[in-house]
């Protein structure tokens, strides 16, 4: 018999079988390697969060633009605390783009890590402003630092979505060839377990013939049993193994199973719609928020194409699987030449459909849906708003700017001409102080509606500010034509308005340039027409002038004043001059009213009617009229003690909260009775802040200084004033004084105002007394105190006596 064979298989056997049992173990090592990896892969899944963080940023941008557009318009409806909250949580979004996952995906680009600096950058300059929001312009400052990141904020999020899906679509094919892998092992594990139990079979079989064959051998067989059954023992320990194996196989498969449930649960709850595709054109996976977009069935499995989905949508009369049957159609091409693209599918329904499309390596492609009706819509919304007033719905000052801008290139290409016309609405304030900023917005909306009314279809209509409204006139022929639409605005703004039962009369000053000659800016030809309507305002409002190049030379020339106005203070280039105030009964000076001075180095004497405006304008006139409080009472304290020094306050003097403690303090500095002080107002004062105004006024009079209405009879509400105040003096406007000798009118006024005085416990001072006639008749009407040239010229400190001697009667100065 031949003994080598049977021995040489039971070796080959024992072989086999080692191998069989270490591809055992390595498998089982292998799998308990590929689950770990695969919990990883959906753990990454689980945590995307980068377009979240990005699209949050997107919406935080959006919402605080929108409440800083409508804080800075007028009754916008939006405080600033609102505005404060929305800037606050930006900043928290924008801190957030620094940190973890997101940080990984913008240094993959520059571009964005640069965009991300610019917005923490804008938000740092934007910081201060906001915190001082209430002074006027910050609202529009913050925006003006913010539009600029809109797009590349809107790119930043669209590059989230897009590195969002594609590291979702990486982590799907891990997972994929995971699974197959892992079923392919477990495949293999059975097959291995059929071939062990063959082996077993061949052992057996062996195990006879060998019984046989060594029968013979009682030495050789006692010798092969023991091998036996040591090989016996490896079989059930493999056997044990295998056991266990399959208990771990178990284990991994709920595992598996917990895993897929998470992953769909990710996957359905997904704010885009996500659809995958293979090869084939067989739906691979589509979620949940795919099926809500395009009014699909849910319900269907995976496996059929889009073509069979969107026919059994269809068939259901589902609307949205036209929507999607077109979007399909965009992706052929993309789907052809394998390239990956991002497009915005608008639907008839007004719905718009972002779609992101990225191939895929194994020849099928992945693409995702977001509805983004709601985004563009604000977007335009917001488009809409940043080039329209919010009040009167006509263009701002931003789009007519730039309507400006094409037309005057067009204008210059085919040689014609257009005009601009600048409104400003006279007594318009007059409406807001007596009945209200809602009764003045009410006729901004008529006036807005009259202007459109009077223009061309293709002439621009804008609302640059306030009530100052501006018109683009387009191909006139000549200037006859904007002269036209002028006076046909004129008469049609003149005409009144009815609000709510209440009449309201106002009227329209206009300013007219035209870009015939050169090429103007925008700029140039606004400041033209700005220069022409003050000179129509100047020139008694309610009609309308053309720019003419003198009127640049004035504005040049108050420019040049300006600027020595500004030095002037420092130079020391203002004097005081004083004119007396005589009681008309004793015939003695009581006092002097201090009359501002300005000696140009250059110009000599400049009255004070031509730089008091210009000083008010470039907000100079507070700190000029702090040195002429205290200049007057240093000057005062030096006179008898039975003579006062009387100082006008300009209106802007009262918007300064400093006002009672800047007379406050030269008071003390000079060491002045404050009762010797006294100051003159207008109703023009009382006019822009009554509320305020009166306060104001009761902490001087508790100061102890003396007050007194100067121009009393040249307003629209003096009564009222002396109604509201107890003032110690009123002063009677010059212009009632000059007309006592050819107006009669003019001597009962003055009566009236004197008697009125008398009844009230007021001393009355008649202004511009030029005549020993005029003295007659202010005697006469009961006038207390008297002014003017009669008495003398107002002279400087320096040449004053105090006494009637010194001051010549003089004769009328005409």
């Amino acid at each position: 018999m031949n003994f080598d064979g049977p021995s040489l298989s039971l070796r080959i056997l024992k072989a086999i079988l080692a191998i069989v049992i270490g591809c055992f173990l390595l498998s089982a090592a292998y799998i308990s390697s590929l689950v770990v990896e695969r919990q990883e892969a959906l753990k990454q899944v689980s945590r995307y969060n980068t377009s979240w963080l990005a699209s949050q940023a997107v919406s935080e941008f959006t919402r605080l633009e929108q409440r800083l557009s409508a804080f800075s318009a007028p009754d916008g409806g939006v405080d600033r605390s609102e505005v404060e909250l929305r800037f606050d949580i930006l900043v928290s979004r924008a801190k957030l783009l620094h940190d973890g996952e997101f940080q990984d995906f913008i240094s993959r680009d520059p571009e964005r890590q640069t965009t991300v600096e610019q917005l923490g950058d804008a938000l740092a300059a934007a910081q201060p402003l906001i915190q001082n929001l209430d002074q006027p312009g910050n609202a529009r400052k913050v925006l003006v630092l913010l539009r600029p990141l809109e797009t590349k904020v809107t790119a930043l999020a669209s590059a989230a979505n897009h590195y969002g899906a594609q590291r979702v679509t990486e982590d799907q094919h891990e997972l994929i060839r995971l699974h197959w892998l892992f079923s392919s092992l477990a495949a293999g594990l059975i097959v291995c377990g059929f071939i062990l139990l063959g082996l077993l079979g061949w052992h057996n079989r062996l195990l006879t013939r060998a019984h046989h064959d060594l029968r013979f051998l009682a030495d050789n067989l006692q010798k092969t049993s023991e091998e036996l059954k040591k090989a016996n023992k490896a079989l059930g320990n493999a056997y044990a193994e295998l056991q266990h194996q399959n208990g771990v196989l178990q284990i991994q498969e709920i595992e598996l199973r917990t895993q897929n449930e998470r992953f769909n649960a990710a996957l359905n709850n997904m704010s885009h719609g996500l659809c995958m595709v293979d090869s084939t054109g067989h739906i691979i996976v589509f979620n949940a928020r795919f099926a809500e977009l395009f009014e699909l069935e849910s319900s269907v499995q995976p496996g059929a194409t889009l073509g069979e989905l969107i026919a059994y949508a269809d068939a259901r009369g589902r609307e949205g699987a036209a929507a999607l049957r077109q979007i399909c159609a965009e992706q052929q091409e993309l789907i052809q030449n394998r390239r990956s693209a991002t497009f915005i599918q608008g639907q008839p329904g007004g719905k718009t459909i972002a779609v992101s499309h990225q191939p895929m390596s194994d020849g099928g492609w992945v693409a995702t849906y977001e509805d983004i009706t709601e985004r563009r819509q604000a977007e335009t919304q917001i488009a809409y708003m940043a080039h329209h007033d919010a009040l009167t719905d006509l263009a701002n000052r931003v789009l007519f700017r730039e309507q400006m801008e094409r037309s005057l290139v067009h204008a210059h290409r085919h040689d014609s001409r257009v005009a601009v016309l600048c409104l400003d609405l006279d007594r318009f304030k007059d409406v807001n102080d007596t009945l209200g900023h809602e009764t003045g917005d009410a006729l901004l909306k008529l006036v807005a509606q009259r202007l459109l009314a009077c223009v061309g279809e293709e002439d621009v209509v804008a609302r640059l500010g306030g009530d100052e409204f501006a018109v683009l006139q387009l191909s006139i022929q000549e200037p006859h034509d904007a002269a036209v639409l002028a006076m046909r605005i004129v008469e049609s703004l003149g005409a009144p308005y009815d609000i709510e039962g209440q009449e309201i009369v106002i009227g329209t000053s206009i300013g007219i340039a035209f870009a015939a000659e050169g090429s103007p800016t925008p700029d140039q030809l606004l400041k033209h027409a700005d220069l022409a309507l003050y000179r129509a305002k100047s020139g008694g409002r309610g009609t309308f002038r053309f720019f003419e190049p003198e009127m640049d030379e004035q504005l040049q020339a108050r420019r040049v004043l300006e600027v020595d106005l500004r030095k002037a203070l420092v130079n020391g280039e203002f004097e005081l001059f004083y004119q007396p105030q005589v009681d008309i009964r004793k015939k003695v000076i009581t006092g002097y009213e201090a009359l501002l001075r300005w000696r140009h180095p250059e110009r000599g004497i400049v009255s004070p009617g031509e730089f008091i405006p210009i000083a008010e304008d470039i907000g100079l006139i507070s700190p000029l009229g702090e040195w002429v409080i205290q200049e007057a009472c240093q000057e005062a304290a030096k006179w008898p003690a039975s003579m006062k020094v009387a100082v006008n306050l300009s209106p802007v003097q009262f918007r300064n909260k400093n006002l009672v403690q800047c007379v406050k303090n030269a008071l003390t500095a000079s060491n002045l009775c404050p009762s010797r002080l006294e100051v003159e107002i207008t109703e023009s004062v009382l006019l822009q802040d009554n509320d305020a105004t009166l306060a104001t006024l009761h902490q001087l009079r508790k100061l102890g200084v003396r007050i007194a209405m100067d121009d009393f009879g040249t307003g629209y509400s003096s009564l009222s004033y002396l109604r509201s105040f107890p003032f110690d003096k009123i002063k009677i406007d010059q212009s009632f004084v000059q007309g006592l000798s050819s107006r009669a009118d003019c001597l009962a006024i003055v009566q009236s105002i004197a008697g009125l005085g008398a009844n009230l416990g007021m001393s009355t001072v008649a202004e511009g007394v030029e005549t020993e006639d005029q003295l007659i008749q202010l005697r006469a009407a009961g006038c207390t105190e008297v002014q003017g040239y009669y008495f003398g010229r107002p002279k400087p400190a320096r040449e004053l006596v105090h006494t009637l001697d010194m001051f010549e009667p003089t004769r009328a100065v005409g």
